[in-house]
């Protein structure tokens, strides 16, 4: 699978790349990948050290995200949060207790050895107000209009139908919910030869689409008041064209 080109493969093998790739990062973090890994790279990213230090290393060493999304969430006690693509649950943990027990956070991924890491680390946290769900992102099993706030970090570029992605999180926000994520964007369109192989896809290169077209996809999805916060480079926006977007965007209050 390593060396398969990216246009000889269908959205289900891309999925079960995926799937496979993420599961080798939840079972066995100090592996090489072609991707950065685990604590060290969640502190060059901006995690507070003070509070990893006192965490249970499982939350840390399987952590790929894109950013730190936690200044920007803007989450409130007896919140509904779903985590799209939750991973090992480093975000998970401190979603949970910015809602308070009174609050609600799930957990979705396609890994079922990484929900499996999430819920031993939730568990040691003590942290008591998370469900996890296996699943796909493009089918998110909770109901219409029952989310207050759909957080993510770094899932669209994994997925091969963003569109499919973004609908599903529309549909779960309830009206006037939020999205808040951090996502690997283009500044331009990458030459066909740069997007080669799977690895290519892990990298969060191969599937990123052009800035420009994420946030008109958006639009045509429904979101209104779309707010990059801000657009950085750092130690997961390996390629020169790459930056990572932390963006807020809004369910119409009155959609019908």
């Amino acid at each position: 699978m390593g060396n398969t080109r990216l246009n000889q493969m269908d959205k289900n093998e891309i999925e079960a790349a995926v799937k496979d790739k993420y599961s080798k990062v939840a079972t066995n973090p100090n592996a090489t990948f072609n991707f950065p890994v685990g604590k060290a790279f969640a502190l060059k990213v901006g995690y507070p050290k003070d509070e990893l230090d006192n965490l249970p290393s499982s939350l840390c060493d399987s952590f790929t995200g894109a950013n730190n999304p936690q200044p920007f969430v803007g989450l409130k006690e007896e919140e509904v949060v779903l985590d799209l693509g939750c991973g090992a649950g480093l975000d998970l943990y401190f979603y949970a207790k910015a809602v308070g027990p009174k609050g609600k956070v799930y957990g979705l991924d396609i890994s079922e050895e990484m929900l499996s890491k999430a819920k031993d680390s939730m568990s040691k946290a003590g942290i008591k107000n998370v469900e996890l769900k296996c699943g796909l992102s493009d089918a998110v099993p909770l109901a219409d209009n029952s989310i207050d706030i759909v957080a993510s970090n770094g899932i669209y570029n994994l997925s091969p139908d963003k569109e499919a992605v973004m609908t599903e999180v529309f549909r779960v926000l309830k009206p006037g919910g939020r999205t808040v994520f951090c996502e690997i964007v283009l500044k331009k369109p990458l030459p066909d030869k740069t997007r080669k192989d799977i690895n290519d896809w892990f990298r969060c290169i191969g599937g990123a689409l052009p800035e420009t077209d994420f946030f008109s996809l958006m639009k045509k999805v429904g979101f209104e008041n779309i707010d990059i916060i801000s657009k950085v480079r750092n130690a997961r926006t390996g390629h020169k064209l790459a930056v990572c977007a932390n963006v807020r965007a809004y369910k119409p209050i009155n959609i019908t």
